[in-house]
């Protein structure tokens, strides 16, 4: 009896399993492994967001969003990838042209002018790492 309880549960809660607020489903909905392979391959690191603020779901905001990411000084062209669905954002740097600090600052100041916020998630620096990244 006890078995078949669990396997009800499990059944009825998939639709949890991919609720896009845990940092797994946020770094997944930003993920493009081309992007990480060819960042890290040129000794690049990779950065995912969590977005904070009122966001209007449109592809207006997205362009918005994805052309102030890589104006940024040392942000790979191309790199920068969205999802408004989780309020993430993902995009490769050179750390040898600007840090991570001056990555996050100049990145809050993009985004202050939408009264948009954006909280470290994690970092990708050599293949197959993702390190948490310290809160400021």
């Amino acid at each position: 009896m006890r078995r078949l309880l669990v396997l009800a549960l499990l059944f009825t809660s998939q639709s949890t399993w991919s609720c896009g607020y845990c940092v797994e489903d946020k770094i997944a909905s930003t993920y493009d492994h081309a992007v990480v392979a060819r960042a890290v391959g040129m000794g690049h690191h990779v950065a995912f967001y969590h977005l904070d603020g009122a966001l209007t779901q449109s592809d207006a905001t997205k362009r918005a969003l994805l052309s102030a990411a890589e104006s940024m000084p040392g942000v790979d062209k191309g790199s920068v990838r969205v999802s408004l669905d989780t309020l993430t954002i993902a995009f490769a740097f050179d750390p040898k042209r600007t840090s991570l600090p001056a990555v996050q600052k100049m990145l809050d100041g993009k985004l202050a002018a939408r009264k948009l916020s954006a909280f470290p998630l994690r970092v990708i620096e050599q293949p197959g790492e993702l390190k948490e990244m310290a809160q400021r």
